[in-house]
């Protein structure tokens, strides 16, 4: 009897979370909301003012060859 109260108890909890809904409807994610890339007014992907051409800055590559 014990192992079906158990059975029922894990099987309830599981439909529970997946029926309950994560975020509040119509407003969205906080995470979501707060990962996006930066835009200019004109929707265009904004440029770092420190751009790299490479994987590492200059002097860090000129030590390494």
């Amino acid at each position: 009897m014990k192992k079906y109260r158990f059975l029922l108890f894990v099987s309830v909890l599981f439909v529970s979370l997946m029926v309950a809904p994560a975020c509040s409807r119509k407003s969205g994610c906080p995470a979501n909301e707060s990962l996006r890339a930066p835009v200019n007014k004109n929707g265009e992907l904004k440029k770092s003012k420190r751009s790299q051409s490479g994987l590492f800055p200059k002097n860090i590559s000129k030590k390494m060859r």
